[in-house]
């Protein structure tokens, strides 16, 4: 399943929002004024400063989180790098077990994946890795390092965190909230999951067209 490590992230950064929040009325500004300013909805200021994580997750999850654009990245080749690590879901393990196939099965299965196992097969036949990646699986495993500044990653988590996102997603995203929060708090420890906030017309989830919010 997916890892995330912050590896960076803006020093001193309360210090530099309350001196940004500042300006626009000439008053210092508390770090309970910053929370006050954001809940209003005044995000520009969380755009000076930055974080940077470590990432891996399938190829399927790197394909859906750069969709988001005002996030940076910086990927594993795929022509200079192998790849020989497979993502199992926890949802193949439950398929798997309502139809009485044992966990075990399930990895070799997975460790035998045809087109996994034709990409290493054609790079140990010479196969230069670029074509070679041609074969691979989007379940297969990948790095990333990721940044963004707050701004980015505060309008992330709301659309990632939602049941309705993929879990493998979903997962990578709680643990992206989880270091953020640890690291800035004062920005990014609050609930990130307001269904009545939500601008989704219709959701097994949470509300559904024509409710109340």
């Amino acid at each position: 399943m997916p890892t995330a490590e912050l590896i960076s992230i803006t020093p001193n950064h309360m210090e530099l929002l309350k001196a940004a929040c500042s300006q626009p009325y000439g008053k210092d500004v508390s770090s309970i004024g910053v929370g006050n300013i954001i809940k209003s909805g005044h995000l520009s200021v969380l755009e000076h400063c930055y974080a940077s994580f470590l990432v891996k997750c399938s190829v399927r999850v790197l394909g859906q989180i750069t969709r988001h654009r005002h996030l940076s990245f910086t990927c594993k080749s795929a022509r200079d790098s192998a790849f020989d690590t497979f993502i199992i879901t926890d949802g193949m393990y439950d398929f798997a077990k309502k139809r009485g196939v044992p966990k075990e099965v399930v990895d070799s299965m997975i460790d035998g994946h045809p087109m996994l196992y034709a990409y290493k097969e054609c790079i140990a036949d010479g196969l230069a890795e670029q074509d070679a990646a041609y074969f691979l699986p989007q379940g297969v495993e990948t790095s990333f390092v990721a940044t963004g500044n707050f701004r980015a990653w505060y309008e992330y988590l709301p659309k990632r965190l939602c049941k309705r996102a993929m879990p493998e997603h979903r997962e990578l995203a709680e643990l992206i909230h989880q270091e953020l929060a640890k690291a800035a708090p004062e920005i990014f420890d609050r609930n990130f999951m307001g269904c009545s906030d939500c601008k989704e017309q219709s959701c097994s989830f949470g509300h559904k067209k024509g409710d109340k919010k």
